[in-house]
């Protein structure tokens, strides 16, 4: 098999330990170790999973929250990556350039980060939405191809009205922006959402507050990156 990325070959010299994987390898071990896991830096944020300094337990971003909310309706983010360099380029290639097969590149990843802090509980996964204008323009949900690599049914609990793109607004544009989801089915107790990106929070915390309102009681994020 070749690399999804570099197009080399994916297969490791022959040993007794390799002979019998049959396991397809989508990425080559020289690409896959230029994405950055953050559970490999050493501190970050106890609630968004962002890179921060030793003597902080909250990011800025999670303590601006706390002082805007009264109560969170997002109890708690995991992502698996870093944002660096070599992510958005593969990213942009996957979301923007419509090369669908590269979110294989990140099953392995995305599987072992919901085993490790969520495999023990009962959730519900739901894919964060895109609009049905920008589904059409991009031709797939990402947040759904993700969401998929987890191995369990998805809901698709949450529609969403057309918006100016995310990636094109400011920071306070984001964290002021009207909600654009709606639900209309009640949500069970334990939710899951899954994104590509956590950014500000702003998205994930909207997606939340209205399955809060239908009934969800907690609502956990995993999201492959966090920026």
């Amino acid at each position: 098999m070749h690399c999804l990325i570099c197009y080399e070959s994916t297969e490791p010299s022959t040993t007794w330990a390799t002979m019998f994987d049959a396991e397809d390898r989508p990425v080559c071990s020289s690409c896959l170790e230029k994405f950055e896991r953050i559970d490999q830096v050493d501190h970050h944020c106890e609630k968004c999973m962002k890179i921060i300094s030793q003597h902080e337990t909250l990011c800025g971003d999670c303590h601006a929250w706390q002082g805007r909310l009264e109560e969170d309706p997002l109890t708690r983010n995991i992502s698996a990556f870093t944002y660096n360099d070599y992510m958005k380029d593969i990213m942009a290639q996957f979301k923007y350039r419509g090369d669908y097969e590269l979110v294989y590149v990140w099953k392995e990843a995305i599987t072992e980060t919901y085993d490790k802090h969520f495999g023990n509980q009962k959730l519900t996964v739901v894919p964060i939405p895109l609009s049905d204008k920008r589904l059409r323009e991009r031709g797939f949900n990402q947040a759904e191809a993700l969401a998929q690599l987890i191995g369990h049914p998805i809901q698709n609990l949450l529609i969403r009205t057309h918006s100016e793109k995310q990636s094109k607004k400011t920071k306070l544009e984001r964290i002021l922006s009207q909600n654009p989801f709606h639900t209309r089915k009640n949500s069970p107790h334990q939710i899951l959402l899954v994104d590509d990106i956590y950014t500000t929070g702003t998205t994930l915390r909207q997606a939340a507050e209205v399955l809060r309102s239908a009934g969800a009681q907690e609502v956990f994020s995993i999201t492959l990156i966090r920026s």
